[in-house]
């Protein structure tokens, strides 16, 4: 192969994973050939070997590439937002991720495909010692100490953050179109509440309005 600026060979290769991609989500990754990825992308068969030795190599491609791009976008829109169980900052929170399902489905659907076809061999170092993860992100919006009995915020945060993903991913993915029967913002503000509250004081006023209708 001609040597290439480093450019025109990076061109390809996103040209190459694109093309990937789309026969990966139309068909999954064992249902699909390397040619049948040549003739979506346009070039030669042979030409893809030039750039990657196995269509696993291929998939492991894309998947650093859409790492490398989702920790920039974590960075800049979602590091300044760790650690603080503040409501409005959650909202804003929600948001964030919100915009970072409903804009990059690919990465998603990857991530499905790798679980279903690889046994998520991919991309699971992105789940091992998340929360962990996230201290490291923003050690300071996690520097607080808990007393005995308190609920650590490290995994209040955690767990609610991975709320929101899972609530969006099932909205824009899963075609659950208000799968909480209210729209986006009463559903987020809902688990805002039950995050931040709990749900001691619901639980104890119903308790208490049953014993008074069974008098």
């Amino acid at each position: 192969m001609p040597k290439l600026q480093h450019h025109a060979l990076e061109a390809n290769q996103v040209k190459i994973e694109n093309a990937a991609l789309r026969v990966f989500t139309r068909q999954g990754y064992h249902g699909t050939s390397v040619r049948e990825i040549a003739d979506e992308a346009g070039i030669s068969l042979g030409n893809i070997y030039n750039y990657y030795k196995t269509k696993e190599q291929i998939f492991e491609s894309m998947v650093q590439r859409y790492d490398q791009r989702m920790a920039k976008l974590q960075a800049s829109t979602l590091t300044p937002l760790l650690g603080s169980l503040d409501p409005d900052n959650l909202v804003l929170l929600s948001k964030a991720v919100r915009e970072i399902v409903y804009a990059h489905p690919d990465y998603w659907r990857l991530m499905y495909i790798d679980v279903v076809e690889f046994g998520n061999r991919h991309f699971a170092h992105i789940f091992r010692d998340f929360s962990a993860n996230l201290k490291r992100l923003s050690p300071d919006a996690f520097n607080q100490k808990n007393g005995k009995g308190e609920i650590d915020k490290t995994v209040a945060f955690t767990a609610i953050y991975l709320q929101f993903f899972t609530y969006y991913l099932v909205e824009k993915l899963f075609g659950g179109e208000q799968h909480l029967g209210m729209s986006d913002d009463k559903a987020i503000a809902q688990l805002i509440r039950i995050c931040t509250a709990g749900l001691g004081n619901s639980a104890t006023k119903n308790s208490r309005t049953t014993r008074r209708k069974k008098k």
